[in-house]
Formats: structure tokens, C-alpha cells, sequence
């Protein structure tokens, strides 16, 4: 990159994400990318924001100011999920390139408007499917493509974690969405990038067994007078991940009565290549173990793609591939890293828009509908006890770009 064609970007939602944005895209791009202004409503995270950065953008008082007031090459959206088709809206009449936070929001409806705001925009808007753009994932992208396990049957993912999101906003479906919806779509994005082929029916089983309670919807785990033998006590700017560049910018009790998300959740998936397989996860586990792993059956061999090697530094990763023909093993390091070293490249990529190198985006937002439609249909599936046919879902014109996003065989 070249300081002569530094380029000047906005970010919407200060907090946890958008803080994090703002330090990549500076560190990454070695100082071609400036975050010049920001746009944060609540006082406590914009200044935890700029302490992170170790710097002061300027503070707007609006979207529009930011918009407007300053000269920007690109815009990050990263403000809670809910919020996210509104921050859009406000860039109705621009082309400005976009980075959108996942996902597009947090209501079926909602996602269906920034989907159809999407295609009416004459700007490159990229989805912050971050995963696509690691080491680990790019390299089992590679092996598939190139025909080394042969032709995908079926898939099974895995992962298990700690309850870090059941202390903030994503602790309701209203504000949230749900965790097939804020955490899992990191994985059906992966599953179907890597299978491509858009996703056709899902049955689940969603069941909240651990966090809710009875607490105060306001209760902060600092000032609760049994944190100190809680064990899912949760102080803030720390996090149960652990991870250097990952602080939680709340501490909302994990036991209050408005926690309605489930925290134990299973998936059977069918893609329309008739690919199927299971996704599932649960986020109650204690201590340091954290687990996400992925397997890939073909009829030729087996991928095992593991983004947890137990055999290695911890968080570190391992794809093996077992085939008749032989065996490979590819191991990644990324110890310290959050979302397994996928941030420089989608920093590089952001870049690549701005300055008009690429103008079509590597995670676009019909194949994250694609993504986020088995949440939907999953969460539909569950409250209905059967399969759910997912294009059924979706209005014509929603249902054509759905259609679009993978090529067909």
C-alpha cells in the first residue's frame, strides 16, 4: 500500500466491534487507512473506543455529520445488530464502499429491506464474514476447489463455548437475534462458501438450558451481591475468550429475566446439491476450553478441519485430509489473533474497494442471506417441529437474489 493514496474512513457503533474495526484497518494497512471520524452515542464506549486506538477520532453527532462533515473513502457499520438497517438507510444516494457488520439485522423482515437496499445501491457493500477471509478457511477453499477430497457428501460442525454473549446485547432475540443467527451464520457462511451451494431445508432442536433466570433485566454483574461466587460473573472490558484484542463492553447479568435466547442448539441441514449434514453448538462451557471444528466427508476422503488443535498451541489450527491416495496436514498459527488472522484480509480487501481495484465483494450480502436464512428457517423449524423449506421463507424478489448467490451445478 501507498501513503499517497491514504485513504479516510467513518465507522458507525463505537463499541465492541467498531473499536476493533477501527485498529485493524490502521494496523493492517501500516497507516494507508485512517479512521478520521466516528459515530457513538453513548459516552463510555466512545471513550473506551478511542483508549483502544490510542487516539481521538472525531466524535459525530449524527450519521448524517459523519457522512457529510467529513471527506470518507469507506464507512463501517458496526453498531448492535438491531440498528444495522437503519445505519444503512442513511446512505441512501451515496456509493461510498461499505463494510456490514453480520448480520444484516436481527428480524427476517428487516434483513428482506437491507438485502433489497443492497441491490439498489450503487457502492460495493461487503459483509464482515471474517472467517472467509483466514488462512485456515482460504486454504480448505483451495483443497475443495481443486477436487483433492473429491465430491462433498456430507458435513458435520461443532463448537462449544463460554457465555461472553449472554452479557450484552445480544442477549435477547430481540436485540440479538438469536445465536444460530449472531454466532452460527459465521459457519453456514463457511459451510456454504466452501460447499457452493445455497442452503434448501433445515429441522432444529433450540433449547435455552442454562442461562435466564429470574435476575433484573438491569443488573450488571459488577454490581451484583453474589458475583464473587457466580460462576458465569463476567466483569467488564474482559471477556471468558481468551483473546488480547477481545474486550465485552458489558456486563449485563447472564440470569435476567429477559435473557430468551437458547444457549443449546442443533441443526440438520440440507443444501440443494443435496449435501446435508449437522451444525450445532452450546455456550455454557467453563474454564479455558473452546472448541470449533469442521468435517467434511466427500467420496474420496475426509477433510477435518480444526480450528482448535488440541496437539498445538491453544487456538492454534490443523486441516488434515485423509484420502486413499494419501494424507495431508496443514498446520495455522494465529495464537493472539480473534476470528483465527482473517482481519488483514479483509482489511486488504476493504482497501481493494476503496480505491477501486475491486468492485465486487469476496462476502457479499446475497450469499450472507443465504447464510442467515438457515437461522431463520432453523428458528421456524424449532417452534414448528419439522423441516422448514427456507425459499419458502422469502418473498419472490428475496427468494431470486437468495437464488443467485451460488452458482448451480
Amino acid at each position: 500500500m501507498n501513503n499517497l493514496r491514504q485513504k479516510r474512513i467513518g465507522i458507525i457503533g463505537f463499541g465492541e466491534m467498531g473499536k476493533r474495526h477501527g485498529k485493524d484497518m490502521e494496523e493492517y494497512s501500516h497507516g494507508d487507512i485512517e479512521v478520521v471520524a466516528v459515530y457513538e452515542p453513548d459516552d463510555v464506549k466512545y471513550e473506551q473506543g478511542r483508549q483502544w486506538m490510542s487516539k481521538r477520532p472525531a466524535r459525530c453527532e449524527t450519521i448524517e455529520q459523519l457522512l457529510e462533515s467529513f471527506q470518507i473513502d469507506g464507512v463501517i457499520i458496526a453498531s448492535p445488530n438491531f440498528t444495522h438497517l437503519d445505519c444503512l438507510g442513511k446512505l441512501k444516494g451515496k456509493t461510498i464502499p461499505v463494510i456490514l457488520e453480520k448480520p444484516l439485522d436481527t428480524t427476517i423482515e428487516k434483513v428482506f429491506e437491507v438485502v433489497r437496499f443492497v441491490e439498489n445501491y450503487e457502492g460495493p457493500v461487503m459483509v464482515h464474514h471474517v472467517m472467509r477471509y483466514a488462512p485456515i478457511v482460504k486454504k480448505a477453499k483451495e483443497l475443495v476447489d481443486s477436487g483433492r477430497i473429491g465430491k462433498i457428501r456430507s458435513f458435520h460442525f461443532r463448537q462449544n463455548g463460554g457465555g461472553g454473549m449472554f452479557h450484552n446485547f445480544r442477549r435477547t432475540m430481540k436485540t440479538g437475534g438469536g445465536q444460530l443467527l449472531e454466532k452460527a451464520t459465521h459457519d453456514f457462511d463457511v459451510l456454504l462458501h466452501l460447499v457452493g451451494s445455497a442452503p434448501s431445508r433445515v429441522a432444529s432442536i433450540c433449547k435455552q438450558q442454562y442461562y435466564g433466570g429470574n435476575k433484573p433485566d438491569d443488573l450488571r454483574c459488577s454490581e451484583c451481591d453474589e458475583k464473587m461466587t457466580c460462576s458465569s460473573y463476567c466483569a467488564a472490558g474482559t471477556t471468558q475468550r481468551a483473546f488480547a484484542d477481545v474486550t465485552a463492553a458489558n456486563d449485563l447479568c447472564a440470569y435476567a429475566k429477559c435473557v430468551d435466547i437458547p444457549d443449546n442448539e442443533t441443526c440438520i441441514l440440507e443444501l440443494d446439491h443435496g449435501v446435508f449434514g449437522t451444525y450445532s453448538h452450546y455456550y455454557f462451557t467453563k474454564g479455558y476450553y473452546y472448541s470449533r471444528v469442521y468435517e467434511l466427508m466427500s467420496d474420496a476422503g475426509v477433510m477435518l478441519i480444526n480450528f482448535t488443535n488440541a496437539d498445538h498451541p491453544p487456538f492454534d489450527g490443523k486441516i488434515e485430509v485423509c484420502t486413499p491416495s494419501g494424507n495431508d496436514v496443514h498446520y495455522f498459527e494465529y495464537w493472539d489473533r480473534i476470528h483465527y488472522n482473517g482481519g488483514p484480509g479483509v482489511v486488504n480487501h476493504f482497501y481493494d474497494l476503496m480505491a477501486g481495484v475491486s468492485n465486487t465483494p469476496y462476502s457479499p450480502v446475497n450469499q450472507a442471506l443465504a447464510a442467515e436464512m438457515i437461522a431463520f428457517g432453523a428458528y421456524a423449524a424449532n417452534q414448528k417441529g419439522t423441516f422448514i423449506n427456507i425459499p419458502s421463507l422469502m418473498p419472490v424478489d428475496i427468494r431470486d437474489i437468495f437464488q443467485s448467490a451460488f452458482k448451480r451445478e
